[in-house]
This record gives C-alpha cells, structure tokens and sequence, in this order.
C-alpha cells in the first residue's frame, strides 16, 4: 500500500499547496480479461470499485496556447487547478486531456525533466527550422536546468505557460481524486512531468491513452510508470477518444461477465478453467 498522501507545492511563492491522497494499489484483475484487466484495474483502484463503474460525466480539455500567452507560468498553473475545480464541482469524474502541439518552451522542460540532450526532444529528422530549434532548445535548457529542484521555477525559466496549465489542471484533479486520461502530446507529458515533480502521487490518478510515436513522449509515459491501453503510436487528439470509448466497452465487459472463461458471477468471482 503506498504513502497515502504525497503532498508538495511551493508555500509562500504565490503558489497553491497541493496535497494529493494516493488511490489504493490496483488489484489483480481477473485472467478472462486480458490485456484490457491491468488498465480496470488501475481504473477499478481510482474509482474504490470493482466490477468499476462507468465515468456519468466526462469533460474533456485541449491544450491550448493561446489561454496562456497572456500569463505567467504560476498564474497559469493557477488558472488550470482552477479549471479542474470548476469541472469536478460540475459532476465531472473523468478529465480527457488532448494535446496541442510541442512549442519549445515544452521542448525545453521535456530536455530539462528527462535529462536530455536537444536532439533527443527535437528529433534527428531536419525539417526546414530544424537546426534553430535546436539551438533555441539549447538556450532555454542553460536557463532552466539550474531550477531543476523547484518545477514552478523552471515554468518561468522555461517560459512554459500551456505545460503549466495543464500541469495544474493535472495536479488539482488528482487532490479532488479525480481520474484523468491523457492524450499521448508532448505538452501533456511535459505537464505530467511537471505535475510528479510538484506533487509525486498526482501520477496515481493518471491514465494513459495510447502510446505516441514520438520518442521523447514515449520515454515519458514511461518514467510516469504509465501503460498506455492502446498500442498505436498514434499522436492525434482522437487517440484519446479511442481510448475512452475502449475505457467505457472494458469497464461493460467487466460488469456484465461477458467472457471466455471465468468472470463475473452472483456473489463473485466465479473460477475460471
């Protein structure tokens, strides 16, 4: 059983204090459901529930950077666990998280948080731009590496204004217990990122959607310990939509024993042959 609560936050910078209450630790899910039981069970665990109920309402948020452009780093990690107050005080208990690109402020904390060399976040295929970007990536590390212990200071350093938000969104769902699936997108990883560093337990309350092809994403998903529920490499917002409706038929099966051998019985768990 982990540490219940991981609590972190910088007090006393203008930033809120995010205490978050780990779920339990999934439990093992029957064999009949295959490859789909680790993902219910991870789902089952946030949800205090097995067979686990279906999401009643499901809000979904697209990174967008045109919201930030206009504040700081904080104030955008304010004005996300803000948006994640608004959506669980509505009746949401499901947050779908889309990306919107990878700006090089999200280069730079992928660089800085994975410990990367610039190439690694940027790729190796020249595009036109390719060596700019680059070095722009290289200029905002030197800024931002020497932060590397406070994350709302490599926000600023970074200039990373969508990462935060999205990272306070992150972050405020999971001190209100609320499941979040992501999106594979760089800037979501970036925030995921982000968010283990400020508060470490935020990952218990994640859900991966798909693996994304890019490798800097990738490498991400799997420092976050998340197992996406579809293998596609697939980097397009409508991977996060698959993977919900695949989330919602699962969590049907689950309840209603519909399997090839074992399942779901009156009073229980019936064994499997």
């Amino acid at each position: 059983m982990p540490d219940p609560v991981a609590a972190a936050g910088p007090e006393g910078r203008g930033v809120r204090h995010f205490t978050v209450t780990m779920p339990a630790d999934p439990s093992t899910p029957p064999a009949w459901l295959g490859g789909l039981g680790p993902f219910l069970a991870r789902w089952a665990a946030q949800r205090g529930d097995w067979p686990p109920p279906a999401p009643s309402q499901v809000a979904r948020v697209d990174a967008d950077p045109g919201r930030t452009m206009s504040l700081a780093p904080r104030d955008a990690l304010e004005a996300g666990a803000a948006t994640a107050d608004r959506l669980v005080n509505s009746g949401t208990d499901l947050v779908v998280v889309s990306g919107g690109g990878a700006r090089t402020p999200t280069l730079v904390m992928l660089a800085a948080l994975q410990d990367s060399d610039p190439v690694s976040v940027v790729g190796t295929v020249a595009v036109p731009g390719w060596a700019q970007l680059v070095a722009d990536v290289r200029d905002g590390l030197r800024a931002t590496r020497p932060h590397l212990e406070d994350p709302v200071a490599m926000l600023d350093a970074a200039g990373a204004t969508e990462v935060a938000e999205l990272a306070g969104l992150l972050l405020q769902c999971a001190v209100r217990r609320t499941p979040v699936l992501i999106s594979g997108a760089l800037d979501v990883c970036a925030a995921a990122l982000v968010a283990r560093r400020i508060a470490p337990g935020t990952t218990g309350w994640l859900l991966a959607a798909c693996s994304p092809a890019d490798r800097a994403a990738k490498r991400a998903l799997g420092d976050l310990g998340l197992a996406p529920l579809l293998d596609l490499e697939l980097d397009q917002p409508a991977a996060a939509e698959l993977a919900l409706g695949l989330l919602v038929g699962a969590i049907g099966l689950a309840a209603s024993g519909e399997r090839a051998s074992g399942g779901w019985a009156s009073g229980g768990w019936a064994s499997g042959g």
